[in-house]
């Protein structure tokens, strides 16, 4: 029975552990999680039969939980130079009205446009800081690039989670750029840059 349950444990700490789960793991589970009840009921004490029934019901709970994980979507890794180029051709003269770039609290970047065409993205950087990202964003398309990043900066300094709205004015003139706070994210990521670090 001992063997058994830690046998449906295994099955479990496999179906976390593999990218996606395999079915083999989900029977082995179920198996043997079976096998370790029977074998209490029929040979065990009392004390043993509640054992084996916990350790079970906390393997298929944790079976569920495991493949209600799996169903969520994930937020795609990008190429920060392949993130920057979209946005910047989202901020060109032919883009949308207003592109809104953020860093949520969790550490992906965040984009909306509004306007034809209208689009929503979250992506995670491969590498580099996501903060850096959105300045240099800032700093090639803003009308006032350097008064935005100072804003930014001291946005996140004060530890409010910012986003900048790049409103478009004219065909050649740039971009407005608005540093507001993000709703819902109003933590700041921790990100591992010396510029960006947070006190």
């Amino acid at each position: 029975m001992v063997v058994a349950l830690c046998l449906t444990v295994w099955d479990l700490l496999r179906m976390w552990l593999r990218e996606p789960p395999r079915w083999t793991d989900r029977l082995g589970l179920a198996f043997w999680g079976t096998v370790s009840v029977l074998a209490a009921e029929r040979w065990g004490p009392h004390w043993l039969v509640v054992v084996a029934w916990s350790v079970t019901g906390f393997c298929m709970l944790g079976a569920v939980a495991a493949a209600a994980v799996g169903a969520l979507p994930t937020v795609p890794v990008v190429d920060a130079a392949q993130l920057r180029q979209r946005l910047l051709a989202a901020c060109g003269p032919d883009g949308p009205e207003t592109t809104t770039v953020g860093v949520s609290s969790t550490g992906f970047v965040a984009v909306r446009t509004t306007g034809a065409p209208s689009h929503v993205l979250a992506a995670r950087l491969e590498r580099g800081c996501p903060f850096c990202l959105v300045e240099e964003i800032l700093t090639e398309v803003g009308q006032d690039a350097e008064q935005a990043v100072e804003r930014y900066r001291g946005e996140r300094s004060r530890g409010v989670n910012a986003m900048a709205v790049l409103t478009r004015t004219a065909p050649d003139a740039g971009r407005r750029a608005d540093i507001l706070p993000m709703t819902g994210n109003r933590k700041p990521f921790r990100a591992a840059c010396a510029t960006h670090a947070l006190p």
